[in-house]
């Protein structure tokens, strides 16, 4: 059995499995709740980038997808100002980024799939996971609760951990240690981009 990704909880810093997490965040999200704030609806998100990428986030129901594609774009995307969309699960029909976050995950489990590019996309899934009320400040439209621990890569020369990855390598493994980044045979070694945890790792001109 393959073991499960482990995250870490931004409010307290626990360490959780991927499936734990949620009921974690459960019980620790109203406790690190602002001491003054308007009541709202927070609606729980996962959001995942394929492999051991993944977020825990909430936002209130009145914030938009604007928002979140806002959210998702700093934490784990923005590299060049490309266009994102926001789809409905199985087709290309699009969601207006003004829908409220609200509406669009009332129905639980849900998933909703993002594009970030249309030329090389970094493609997330987002699901609803629970739904709470508490207090939001007036600036936090969508907070981060937990992401996935960074994962480890090994260079492809030496089985060093990585810090480098190839964008032009066909082979298995395209990450390199800082000593033999230099070396690397392939188009363009200072092309080389930096390991980061993001799906958007060895992409574009992402850096992190």
């Amino acid at each position: 059995m393959k073991p499960q990704s482990v995250g870490i909880c931004s409010l307290c810093g626990e360490r959780r499995s991927k499936d734990a997490m949620p009921a974690h965040l459960a019980e620790c999200a109203p406790q690190h709740a602002p001491a003054r704030g308007t009541g709202v609806e927070w609606i729980g998100l996962r959001v995942e980038g394929g492999g051991p990428f993944w977020l825990n986030v909430e936002a209130h129901a009145e914030a938009t997808l604007k928002d979140l594609d806002q959210f998702v774009r700093h934490i784990w995307l923005e590299c060049c100002g490309h266009m994102s969309a926001f789809y409905k699960a199985g087709g290309r029909s699009e969601y207006p980024m003004h829908a409220a976050v609200g509406t669009i995950f009332a129905a639980r489990r849900i998933v909703v799939r993002y594009e970030y590019d249309f030329g090389s996309t970094t493609e997330l899934w987002l699901r609803a996971l629970a739904t709470r009320t508490g207090r939001a400040d007036k600036r936090t439209r969508v907070r981060l609760l937990a992401r996935n621990e960074a994962p480890q890569f090994t260079c492809a020369t030496c089985k060093q951990p990585a810090t480098q990855i190839c964008p032009f390598w066909d082979g298995d493994n395209p990450f390199l240690c800082a000593a033999h980044s230099g070396a690397h045979d392939c188009d363009d070694a200072d092309c080389h981009l930096p390991v980061v945890n993001s799906p958007r790792m060895g992409v574009c001109g992402y850096t992190g």
